[in-house]
């Protein structure tokens, strides 16, 4: 394909064609390379995959071998074949998709014509999966949004199609693209014009690839698996928080102050399991009161309301309800309240819950039930109530994580939204200030191997206080956010620090 450009300069493409794990899709994508024009067609196969490859089809193009040691990174071929390509311009097909001659036509036309020099690719809206974010576009969001390149969507280098300049390749070289997140950085810091274009797949036939793609809705495939290394490799490479807020929490103070008198145990829920209720509080004096009124219904053995840096009625509200007061006269940050109240809980079953919004016990009893029934961490199941959040920058990270810890299942079932409850010894084995990053502590529960499920749905979301120093920004990210996704950048380099190296379980 030799297409003119702006300018008059002629260029010629290379399609670079994957078949690291079937060639059944390889007669069709060379019989479109052709029909685009191109001259110079590269097939990176799996080496035990060539001879079975059609005579008529190796005729037509060039193959580059991909030996086994090589196989277990899908993208390795990738880079061994664009060492190889002639063009000026390199197309890159892959394993899990059909496109017309037409349809790749279009989609080359802002590199063809020198609009940018990496362009990556995304599904026209007309077929769009779902309104929520899939999993894995959950995570390429997510670092995308860390980086600043909220443009990109979740448009990658791990998808196909896409296509770069032979100028832009030699940037970062060839080698560099076995690792698509690191590559994609490179050419972002070296400057390069990289776009989005949207491009419409064939619908009436797919590729029958199960070794690559082939999984259960709970579990990851393993191109799934293969793009979290790779996106977690680049993680580590990031600074601790990326350089983002941590809510004010004082982490190194949190078990300094001296453990509070207690209240005399008392026979608890059901079944004889002794329940502590955990509520961190500041400035809580209009809610406090009901709130504890609520959770008293599940007759629990104590109410632990830890108050941090109030200047309300709320210490002596909540003392004149019974509950255990654990008092620090400075803010202790988000969510370090729970850290502090689950190290001096007795109960045997911890059951959380915050001071500003008040939740009827009939919906908190589920979380509490699911720890009496074996499940180490029951968490609240928002799923319903996203919807009509997709993109969310948030929602995204809670859903990566649980796709890195390799729970699908879970979506975006996450630490971060009350109520949750959890099984004291099972989580004794942890460190409880974990507690404070509540996205660190659920990425340490699940890499430890924890019980953790989806109990029960509670829209606690739309009930959240809107405080506006914490919500609100002049421009970039509020504060309450960027906290949230430097928490999740912390439970990223704790995977990465567990499984360096490995594969999650």
């Amino acid at each position: 394909m030799r297409t003119t450009a702006q300018g008059g300069t002629a260029h010629s493409v290379s399609v670079i064609i994957s078949a690291m794990y079937t060639t059944h899709h390889l007669q069709k994508m060379v019989a479109v390379s052709q029909q685009l024009g191109s001259e110079d067609i590269v097939v990176a196969a799996a080496s035990h995959l060539i001879p079975e490859i059609p005579t008529p089809v190796r005729a037509k193009t060039r193959m580059v071998p991909v030996e086994p040691e090589q196989q277990i990174n899908p993208f390795s071929g990738r880079a061994l074949a664009a060492s190889h390509a002639r063009g000026a311009v390199l197309l890159f097909l892959g394993e899990d998709r059909f496109y017309s001659a037409m349809e790749l036509r279009r989609f080359l036309f802002p590199i063809v014509h020198g609009r940018v020099q990496v362009l990556l690719s995304c599904e026209g809206r007309r077929h769009h999966r779902s309104r929520m974010t899939m999993p894995l576009d959950s995570l390429i969001l997510f670092f995308h949004e860390l980086l600043g390149r909220t443009d990109l969507g979740t448009a990658s280098l791990f998808g196909t199609p896409h296509a770069i300049t032979q100028i832009a390749l030699r940037r970062i070289s060839s080698e560099l693209l076995q690792h698509p997140a690191h590559a994609l950085y490179q050419w972002m810091k070296t400057g390069a014009r990289i776009g989005v274009q949207q491009v419409e797949p064939m619908r009436d036939t797919l590729p029958y690839n199960p070794q690559l793609y082939g999984a259960t809705q709970g579990e990851c495939s393993f191109f799934e698996k293969a793009v979290i290394r790779e996106q977690m490799d680049f993680a580590a490479s990031r600074p601790h928080r990326n350089g983002l807020t941590d809510g004010g929490r004082r982490r190194e103070e949190l078990f300094q102050e001296p453990i509070p008198e207690r209240v005399q145990p008392r026979q608890t829920v059901e079944k004889g399991s002794r329940l502590s209720v955990i509520i961190p509080a500041r400035n809580e004096a209009r809610t406090i009161e009901a709130v504890i009124r609520e959770v008293k219904l599940l007759n629990p053995l104590e109410v632990i309301v830890v108050v941090n840096g109030s200047q309300d009625s709320t210490t002596a509200k909540a003392r004149a309800c019974g509950a255990v007061i654990v008092e620090f006269a400075h803010p202790l940050g988000v969510d370090s309240g729970r850290a502090v109240g689950a190290s001096l809980a007795a109960g045997e079953i911890l059951l959380f819950v915050d001071a500003d919004f008040v939740l009827p016990a009939q919906d908190l009893y589920p979380f509490v039930l699911g720890c009496q029934q074996g499940i180490d961490l029951a968490l609240n199941d928002q799923s319903a109530f996203f919807e009509s959040h997709s993109g969310n920058v948030v929602v995204a990270a809670r859903q990566a994580l649980n796709l890195v810890a390799d729970r699908k299942d879970l979506g975006t079932g996450s630490m971060l939204a009350v109520p949750f409850a959890l099984r004291k010894e099972a989580f004794a084995s942890l460190d409880w200030s974990l507690l404070a990053c509540p996205p660190l502590a659920q990425m340490a529960a699940l890499t430890a191997g924890l019980r953790v499920e989806l109990v029960h749905a509670v829209d606690s979301f739309s009930l959240n206080r809107f405080r506006p120093e914490k919500h609100l920004a002049k421009r970039g990210h509020s504060p309450a956010v960027a906290q949230m996704l430097g928490d999740h950048m912390e439970a990223f380099h704790y995977w990465s620090k567990q499984y360096r190296g490995g594969n999650p379980k």
